[in-house]
């Protein structure tokens, strides 16, 4: 069971992330602008990987969510 709600967790926030991505793909190019929402896609994709290691876990749960808190707060201000 905490299989399925790791890849339901997962796919959710990749839509956040891939919300975040785009304008990395818009641009074509890392200029530093791009740089903080690089940074936080590989916070996701660090925390996909640690979802699947039993001692960090926890640790790829708070990391996966990172690109949701960055995509609220850059909504809202």
């Amino acid at each position: 069971m905490f299989k399925i709600y790791r890849i339901i967790h997962i796919v959710w926030t990749a839509i956040f992330a891939f919300f975040i991505s785009i304008p990395i793909l818009e641009i074509g190019a890392l200029e530093k602008a791009v740089y903080d929402d690089a940074f936080f896609v590989v916070l996701w994709i660090i925390g996909i990987v640690f979802l699947f290691i039993k001692r960090l876990t926890k640790i790829g749960f708070v990391l996966t969510i990172l690109p949701l808190l960055f995509a609220i707060f850059n909504f809202i201000f």
